[in-house]
């Protein structure tokens, strides 16, 4: 169980490498695959533990800053409008925008309709 913890560790250090790095640089992928080769014959049950909690903070990591720049890119205040800014708002905790008072719509509600008559 352990193995297959270390290696999916691994290969999902891999991808987030791949993700972030080797679209311009390629020495990210070949540093991390040299230091899992030159750990690959370690036999202390505590190194090998403490390399693989390591490696999964580096993942953490990793995955934690890639969310952080997508959400930074996403809701960035320079690049939204004003009013889309407040509607993404009010959607992340649960409200919907009202409806926008238009002078040239024909009144639908019924105590508008009313005044209307």
């Amino acid at each position: 169980m352990a193995v297959l913890s270390r290696i999916a560790t691994y290969r999902h250090l891999l991808r987030e490498v791949h993700r972030q790095f080797t679209k311009t640089n390629d020495i990210f992928e070949k540093q991390l695959k040299t230091m899992y080769r030159e750990n690959k014959n370690v036999t202390d049950p505590k190194k090998m533990e403490a390399l693989n909690t390591n490696a999964e903070n580096v993942l953490t990591y990793l995955r934690s800053s890639r969310q952080h720049k997508e959400l930074r890119d996403q809701y960035s205040a320079i690049v939204l409008e004003q009013k889309k800014r407040i509607e993404m708002s009010a959607k992340r905790v649960g409200l919907n925008m009202p409806k926008e008072y238009n002078p040239n719509e024909a009144a639908t509600d019924r105590v508008m309709d009313a005044f209307h008559k």
